[in-house]
Parts: structure tokens; C-alpha cells; sequence
């Protein structure tokens, strides 16, 4: 294929810079194989379908699958090719690389192979990562059953292309921050893989140096011969109580109500971020959370059933829906202690074991709830697995906020080098940037 025609100079756009679309610097696309997936076999190239790319363009590492190589012949990727998704996750786009080994494509994927001289894919993945690129996409995606762009409509995508040099230099700046932010992930990832392990010996063996003998609880496991079990109903000021139940809550305003998706297992998305609705003085008497309590989903797919979160410092009267239970520990057992034992590994399986299965959900009741069993420490050692475990989640904050912060600073340079409102080659460094610090800091982990 020749080259795109040239076009009339812009003067809204640096020298050099010239507006595209994305079918006039790219061979003609291709959709995907039809064939169905198979168990992965390490001898075939792996099948990538839209729920193996993330958000943020890899390829995930659980579950690959691989696909019958006679019905997959013509679709095998070369590094350079970038996938783009036509229905569902639509906009979702991901960048063969040579690292990521031998790769075959599905159908409901579309391919786009760059003209070479012409276009760098790697420029091409940043840009279809950027603002531009989303509000496109939600410009153009045709709104049914299931939302959907074919090929015809990704050619047209809009792009401001830079010289070629320019292109590969505006792709390394924001590779380096990708490199970062992939650092930061492995971070969070081997420190909560730590935070498990240590709370799974930390509830069965105890304090390191604390216990010589050990016996066995049935639904337990191991535990320290000299900790106590206890009903977790024994262990309660009050509850298990079931939230606040409207079947016609219009939310706006109001007292703040925690739902189910505000959470996931131990941590809020946005403590304090939640929706309102009216309620009477009496139900904010009665379903108001308080710091120290926990909540615990009662009903949701089984895989997330019983989880539950640890209520902060509230600074507002707070209320929590009917799929949740409130539990409220007496003083004898120390709330994040508590929170604890109830995201554990033998609490997971004790819920799902008890949980009613229905037709997608399933629920579990105030009675499985409070005949829990848990193993309980003397008081001061719960504090001092309770803080020991603080500081691992600590850590993982910690790196969770610098990732956060990579990640906009991955969003506002992104936006400045491809609109061309800061050029690659003056895109110095400075040492209050501190970029290129930060970047080798997180590689060096």
C-alpha cells in the first residue's frame, strides 16, 4: 500500500504535525478468528480475546487459552499489530510485543498493522490511551444491546501525527512512566501476596517466638494450644443486624448510605464518597455505623460473599443497606483484629459452604454468621497482629498513592506531547520533575 496523500499545512499544529485518520497510515484491518478457545497448550501460540488485554493494554497472566491452529491460520500477530476492541469493552486496544511470545487473535477484535516509515505503533498505543481517544470513542460507539465500533469506524479515528522521530520519542517519555507504573503494580502485588501469607501464620501459629505447642480446631485449623474459640455471636456487643431496607430509595440527599460496591474485601473505593437518602431519626438509630464496626455482604455472587470492611472514623451519621449485616465487637475482641479473622481464608470458606445458593447469588444469614468460629488470642496479642498487619496495608496505601499519582502524571503528559503543546525534544527532566528518579526507583524494586 502507498503511502497517505499529503496534506495542506496546519497552522494550528507544530511544524511537521499533520491530522490523520487512523485507516491512512495503516495496512487494511482485519478482524479476528472465529474459532472457539481451548485449554492453553505451552506448544501453540496463545489466543488473545478482549477479557485476556486489561485495561491498560497488556495481556493478563491468569488464564490464557489457546485455540485449534487449523482454525487460526492467517491470524497469527507480529510485533507492531494493535488489536482493538469492536464490541463490549469497545476502545480497549493492545500492542503485540515481541516479549509477549506467539499470539494468535479472536474474533471481536479488529487488527491494525502501521505503514511502516509512516506511523510508530508504539505512538499509535499511547494515543489510543489518551482523552482524545476515550471521548472519540464515546462520541462514535453505536448505544444497543451491546455497544459496538467495527473496522470501517476505527479507520476514521482522528490522529495528530508528528514526524516519525518525534513519534518515537513522545512513546519513549511515556513508555518510561508505563515502566514505572507496572513497577508500582508489582509492588502492591508481592506486598499484598506478604500481607496474606502473614495473616494466615499470624491466625494460626501466632506471634513468631510466642508459642511452643499447637492444636488442631475443627473449621480452624492450627492454632496456639493456649488461644480460646469462641462463637463470634459470643463475641459481640451487638448483632448481627441486617441494613436498612427501601425498595424506593431515590437518592440525592440525605444521610449517607453505604452499599455493596462501595467496598471490596478489607478496603472502601472512597471512604465518605457515598450516595444519600432520607431517613427517619429512628432508622439512623438503628442502622447507623460507627467507627470500629464491620459490615459484611450477605447477598452477591458467591465469590463475594462475606466480604466485608473495617468502618473508619465517621464524621457524619452513616447507614449501610439491607445486603449487608452490621457486626459490633464487645470489648474483649479488638475491632481490626476482628476485621481480620473475617477476611481470612477459613472465614471465605466457611461462608461459601454455608451460603443458600440461588440463580446467580447467593446469601448468607445472621445465624452463619454469628456461629463463626474464631480464634481468639489474649487481648494484647490481637492488638499486636492487629498492628503488625496495619503496617503491611500501610505500605501497600503507600504504594497504591504513588501509583495513583504515576498515573496522572501519565494522563497530563500524555495529553501535553500528543497535542503537541509540549514538544518531545524539550520535554527536559528538571530535578523538581523528578520523573526519571522516580521511574528507576520503581524498576530497581
Amino acid at each position: 500500500m502507498t503511502a497517505a496523500k499529503p496534506t495542506p499545512v496546519d497552522h494550528t499544529l507544530p511544524d511537521g504535525w499533520q491530522r490523520v485518520r487512523l485507516g491512512g497510515i495503516c495496512s487494511p484491518p482485519q478482524y479476528g478468528a472465529s474459532a472457539p478457545a481451548r485449554d492453553y497448550d505451552p506448544k501453540l501460540p496463545r489466543y488473545v480475546r478482549i477479557t485476556d488485554i486489561t485495561d491498560h493494554g497488556r495481556l493478563r497472566v491468569d488464564d490464557p487459552k489457546s485455540a485449534d491452529p487449523d482454525k487460526v491460520k492467517g491470524y497469527e500477530l507480529e510485533p507492531g499489530d494493535l488489536l482493538f476492541a469492536r464490541s463490549g469493552s469497545v476502545g480497549r486496544t493492545y500492542l503485540h510485543r515481541p516479549e509477549d511470545g506467539k499470539c494468535v487473535y479472536a474474533g471481536y477484535l479488529i487488527r491494525f498493522r502501521a505503514l511502516p516509515n509512516i506511523a510508530a505503533p508504539e505512538y499509535l498505543e499511547h494515543w489510543t490511551h489518551s482523552s482524545v481517544y476515550f471521548n472519540w470513542i464515546s462520541s462514535i460507539a453505536r448505544r444497543g444491546a451491546q455497544t459496538n465500533v467495527n473496522a470501517t469506524e476505527y479507520s476514521s479515528l482522528p490522529i495528530l501525527l508528528p514526524p516519525l522521530p518525534e513519534q518515537r520519542a513522545i512513546a519513549a517519555v511515556l513508555d518510561s512512566i508505563d515502566d514505572a507504573i507496572e513497577g508500582a503494580e508489582a509492588v502492591i502485588a508481592a506486598t499484598e501476596g506478604l500481607r496474606d501469607a502473614l495473616l494466615h501464620d499470624l491466625l494460626t501459629r501466632g506471634l513468631p517466638g510466642q508459642h511452643s505447642e499447637w492444636r488442631d480446631v475443627p473449621g480452624l485449623g492450627t492454632i496456639p494450644a493456649d488461644w480460646d474459640v469462641a462463637r463470634l455471636v459470643d463475641m459481640l456487643e451487638e448483632g448481627p443486624t441486617n441494613g436498612i431496607y427501601k425498595p424506593d430509595t431515590e437518592y440525592g440527599s440525605g444521610v449517607c448510605l453505604i452499599r455493596i460496591d462501595d467496598f471490596g474485601f478489607g478496603e472502601f473505593e472512597s471512604f465518605g464518597n457515598f450516595q444519600r437518602i432520607r431517613a427517619t431519626e429512628d432508622e439512623i438509630r438503628r442502622y447507623e455505623v460507627r467507627e470500629g464496626d464491620i459490615v459484611v455482604n450477605r447477598v452477591n455472587s458467591l465469590s463475594h460473599i462475606g466480604k466485608s470492611v473495617l468502618i473508619p472514623k465517621v464524621n457524619e451519621p452513616t447507614l449501610f443497606e439491607s445486603n449487608m449485616m452490621r457486626v459490633r465487637f464487645d470489648r474483649n475482641l479488638d475491632s481490626r483484629f476482628g476485621a481480620m479473622v473475617l477476611l481470612s481464608d477459613n472465614t471465605r470458606r466457611y461462608f461459601k459452604a454455608r451460603a443458600k445458593k440461588a440463580v446467580q447469588q447467593a446469601s448468607i444469614n445472621q445465624q452463619d454468621v454469628s456461629e463463626l468460629p474464631i480464634p481468639l488470642p489474649p487481648l494484647a496479642e490481637q492488638r499486636t497482629i492487629a498492628a503488625t498487619l496495619d503496617g503491611v496495608d500501610a505500605a501497600i496505601r503507600v504504594a497504591g498513592d504513588e501509583q495513583d499519582g504515576l498515573r496522572l502524571l501519565k494522563d497530563s503528559t500524555a495529553d501535553a506531547l500528543l497535542t503537541g503543546r509540549v514538544r518531545a525534544d524539550s520535554f527536559v527532566l528538571s530535578r523538581e520533575h523528578k520523573l526519571q528518579d522516580s521511574c528507576r526507583q520503581w524498576k530497581a524494586r
